[in-house]
């Protein structure tokens, strides 16, 4: 498949695998409203796009990932407008949150403020051994809302408190100590063979099941225990009445790899 360009995010499907690589490296990957709304764009496209399983999130350039919001291009805009950053026109990080599809990001360099909340959107992440992320928006007087509100899912309270207070730069390392990052990889090379690995492991297995699982984990985390067993079970349901559910006992007895129809 050809490159699709939406604003600054490329848009690339290889191998049922969606490469979103964010081209902004002159201002480090920053959330520009064009970032914005391309990860909008590009996150549509790949929910809908029924050949891409799983995506693969990563910055341009090899210096960050996403350096956070674009806060030259908010102070020309306080300047002129006195109001602040306007609201981006199409909400590219929710658009990241509510992906029913696997994302994986692929960390290389600064994932910091915006950039930290945008891999922890994310479902899996990776990273370089140079790689450095952090919540330092009080040092602007701002606050990380959508971190404030998630933080505890990746890590524990006081890791939290100590990322959001501190506002410091923590290590690669470090987050992968914590908890935050999944894997650590010596170099950029490194960092994509490995994200292809993963992302093939995951293409393996039955896209409604996997979808299934992710649903479960991502929107039960806030519900009672009985709503949370009402939605799990409903969604199970789904899975277990589908023609896929058969294809998964029906390979591995004929001992072949199953063909999945994702229905």
């Amino acid at each position: 498949m050809a490159v699709q360009t939406f604003e600054l995010i490329d848009y690339e499907v290889r191998d049922r695998t969606a490469w979103i690589t964010i081209n902004n490296a002159e201002r480090m990957n920053a959330l520009s409203i064009g970032v914005v709304n391309g990860l909008y764009d590009a996150f549509t496209e790949f929910t809908n796009d029924d050949d891409a399983l799983v995506a693969i999130l990563i910055g341009g350039g090899g210096r960050a990932f996403c350096a956070g919001a674009d806060l030259v291009a908010m102070t020309q805009r306080d300047q002129t407008e006195g109001q602040g950053a306007p609201a981006p026109t199409r909400p590219g990080l929710e658009a990241v949150s509510e992906c029913p599809k696997p994302i994986i990001a692929a960390i290389d360099g600064y994932a910091l403020a915006g950039g930290m909340q945008l891999s922890s959107r994310c479902d899996i992440r990776i990273a370089t051994e140079k790689s450095r992320v952090g919540m330092p928006e009080v040092r602007r007087s701002l606050v990380a809302v959508g971190m404030v509100d998630t933080a505890e899912r990746f890590v524990p309270r006081g890791e939290a408190m100590w990322i959001l207070l501190t506002a410091d730069h923590m290590t690669a390392e470090r987050a992968y100590d914590i908890g935050f990052l999944q894997a650590l990889v010596p170099d950029r090379d490194a960092l994509i063979a490995e994200a292809t690995r993963v992302a093939d492991e995951i293409k393996k297995n039955a896209p409604l099941a996997v979808q299934a699982v992710k649903r479960t984990i991502v929107h039960t985390s806030h519900m009672s225990p009985l709503d949370a067993i009402h939605y799990r079970n409903a969604l199970n349901e789904k899975v277990e009445q589908s023609e896929d559910r058969m294809e998964g006992p029906k390979a591995f007895a004929e001992k072949r790899d199953p063909v999945w129809k994702m229905r």
